[in-house]
C-alpha cells in the first residue's frame, strides 16, 4: 500500500493506516493506491535515494577527520543526523513491504551501519555518532515522545472491562519471563554483578504493545476477545515493567553510589512511589485536562495542545527523576493525564488530534534511536560463544516465559495460544529497557556489557519477527479446529 499526499505548505496533514486503508483528513488532494500494484517510480526512487546514502556514508569519514580540530562541530551533527534518520526510515519502508514492523528495519539498518560501514570506509564517523551527546539527547527525547504517545492512546478503562483475563495474563507474563531472564544472566554471567542478572530479567519482562496491535489489525482479530485481552494486558504490563524498571534503576543508583542493595523496605517504597505517581497524575487529569484543552482552544493557536503536551511530558519526565523514578513514567503519566481513556484529545472538533499532531515529531526522532540502538550492536561481539549462548538462552526464555501466559487465560472459549503469542514480541520497549542498562552504571563499568547488550538485540529482533507468523498460525489452527 503506497499513498501520494499533496497539501499546500504550512497545513496540517494526518494519515493513519487502518485495516489495509489510509484515511486522512486536512488534506486537499490525495491520490490512493491499490494494495498490490507494483512500485515503478518508487523503487527507482528508493533506488536512487538509497545510492546517495550510501555514497553519504562513505563521506562521513572524511567530513569528520576534516573538522577534528572543532570546526563545523553543529555541521557534522545535521549531517549525521540527516543520514541516520533516512535511512531507518528507508529501512522501515523496506520492511513493512514485507510485512513485518518498520522497527525491525530501523534496528537492522543500525546494526549495518554500526558494523558494515566501519569495515568498508573507516571507524571515524560512526564512532563520532555513537559518542555524540546531542543526537544521544535527541534519541532520549524520542523515547519520551513515543512513551508520552503510548499514554494518550492508553484507554484505563478497557484494562476494567477485560476482566481478570487480562490481569492474570499480565502477571504471569511480567514475572515467568523474568525469573527466566534472571535464572539465565545468573548462570552465564557470573561475573556480573547482581542488579546486572535483575536487570537482564527486567528486560524480558516486556511486551511490545506497538507490535501486538500492528499484528492485531493486520489480521482482523483486534476487536476479538483474544484480542481485546492481549491489548489489555500489554497495556498493564507495560506499566508494571515500567515499574519494575523504576525499581532496578534504583538499585543501580544506590550501589553505584557506595551504597549497598535496597532492603525490602526500600523496594517497596519505590513501587509505592511509582504508583502514587501514576494515580496523582490521573487524578490531575481528570481535573484540570479539560481546563488545558480549553485554554488551548481559547488562544487560538492550533499547535498550542501540542505545546503543551511536550511541556508536560518532558516536565513529568523531569519530575519522575526528582523522586528516583525513570523519566519514561513521567512521559507514560504525562500522556494518561491528558488522555486517560485514548478518545482523541484536541483543542476544537476541527482540528486534529494530540496523538496525530505528535506524528511528525515521533517520525523523526522514534527512528532515530531505534538506529543508534543497532549502531550500538558489535557484531564482533556477537562472534564469541558464550554471547551465542547467551543469545540463544535469552530468546527460549523470552519465548517460553510468555507461552506461560496461557495459565493466565481463565475464560472458556478463548484460544489461550493466541493470547500468549500476542505477548512474546518484545520490540521498542526492550530496546527501551536494554538502552536505559547500556547508561546505568556501578563503579564506573555499565550494567550490561557489550556482549549482553547485543545478545538482547537479538532477542528482541527474534522475538519481533516471529509473533506476525505465530499469530496466522495460531488463529488458523483455532478456525480449521472449529
Amino acid at each position: 500500500m503506497s499513498v501520494l499526499l499533496f497539501t499546500p505548505f504550512g497545513e496540517t496533514l494526518t494519515a493513519i493506516r487502518r485495516s489495509g486503508r489510509y484515511v486522512h483528513n486536512g488534506s486537499k488532494k490525495i491520490v490512493i493506491r491499490a494494495a498490490g500494484a507494483p512500485w515503478p517510480r518508487v523503487t527507482r526512487r528508493l533506488r536512487w535515494t538509497a545510492a546517495g546514502l550510501f555514497i553519504g556514508l562513505c563521506a562521513p569519514d572524511l567530513a569528520f577527520a576534516a573538522g577534528a580540530d572543532g570546526t563545523a562541530h553543529f555541521g557534522k551533527i545535521l549531517f549525521a543526523l540527516a543520514v541516520l534518520v533516512m535511512a531507518a526510515k528507508l529501512a522501515g519502508l523496506v520492511v513493512e513491504r514485507w510485512g513485518q514492523p518498520a522497527v525491525l528495519g530501523e534496528l537492522l539498518v543500525g546494526v549495518g551501519l554500526g558494523n558494515l560501514v566501519p569495515t568498508m570506509f573507516g571507524n571515524t564517523g560512526i564512532e563520532y555518532v555513537r559518542s555524540q551527546p546531542t543526537l544521544l539527547v535527541l534519541a532520549e527525547v524520542g523515547v519520551l515522545i513515543l512513551l508520552f504517545d503510548v499514554g494518550l492512546e492508553t484507554d484505563l478503562r478497557a484494562l476494567l472491562r477485560v476482566g481478570w483475563s487480562s490481569v492474570l495474563v499480565a502477571v504471569i507474563g511480567l514475572i515467568a519471563p523474568m525469573l527466566l531472564g534472571w535464572g539465565a544472566a545468573f548462570w552465564l554471567m557470573p561475573d556480573s554483578p547482581a542488579v546486572a542478572h535483575v536487570f537482564m530479567g527486567a528486560t524480558l519482562s516486556a511486551t511490545s504493545i506497538g507490535i501486538t496491535v500492528r499484528v492485531l489489525k493486520e489480521l482482523g482479530v483486534g476487536q476479538t476477545r483474544e484480542g481485546q485481552i492481549m491489548l489489555g494486558a500489554a497495556v498493564l504490563d507495560d506499566i508494571l515493567g515500567l515499574v519494575v524498571l523504576a525499581v532496578v534503576s534504583g538499585a543501580v543508583s544506590a550501589q553505584s553510589s557506595g551504597g549497598p542493595m535496597p532492603s525490602a523496605l526500600a523496594i517497596g517504597g519505590i513501587i509505592a512511589r511509582a504508583f502514587l505517581f501514576l494515580a496523582i497524575t490521573v487524578g490531575i487529569g481528570r481535573l484540570a485536562s479539560r481546563h488545558i484543552v480549553r485554554f488551548a482552544a481559547w488562544t487560538g493557536q492550533h499547535d498550542m495542545l501540542l505545546i503543551i503536551g511536550l511541556a508536560l511530558c518532558f516536565s513529568l519526565a523531569y519530575a519522575a527523576e526528582l523522586i528516583g523514578l525513570a523519566g519514561i513514567i513521567g512521559a507514560l503519566s504525562a500522556g494518561l493525564m491528558l488522555d486517560p481513556f485514548g478518545e482523541g484529545v484536541r483543542a476544537r472538533q476541527e482540528d486534529a488530534t494530540l496523538s496525530s499532531l505528535l506524528h511528525p515529531l515521533s517520525s523523526l526522532f522514534v527512528p532515530l534511536f531505534f538506529v543508534l540502538m543497532g549502531i550500538g550492536v558489535k557484531l564482533q561481539s556477537l562472534a564469541d560463544p558464550m554471547t551465542m549462548a547467551l543469545g540463544a538462552v535469552l530468546v527460549v526464555c523470552a519465548v517460553a516465559g510468555k507461552l506461560a501466559c496461557i495459565f493466565g487465560v481463565v475464560e472458556a472459549q478463548v484460544n489461550r495460544l493466541a493470547v500468549a503469542i500476542g505477548m512474546i514480541p518484545r520490540g521498542e520497549v526492550g530496546l527501551i529497557f536494554a538502552g536505559i542498562g547500556a547508561n546505568l552504571t556501578i563503579q564506573g563499568r555499565p550494567i550490561l556489557t557489550e556482549g549482553a547488550f547485543s545478545a538482547i538485540v537479538l532477542m528482541v529482533l527474534i522475538t519481533t519477527l516471529i509473533v506476525p507468523i505465530g499469530l496466522r498460525w495460531a488463529f488458523a489452527r483455532s478456525e480449521a479446529q472449529a
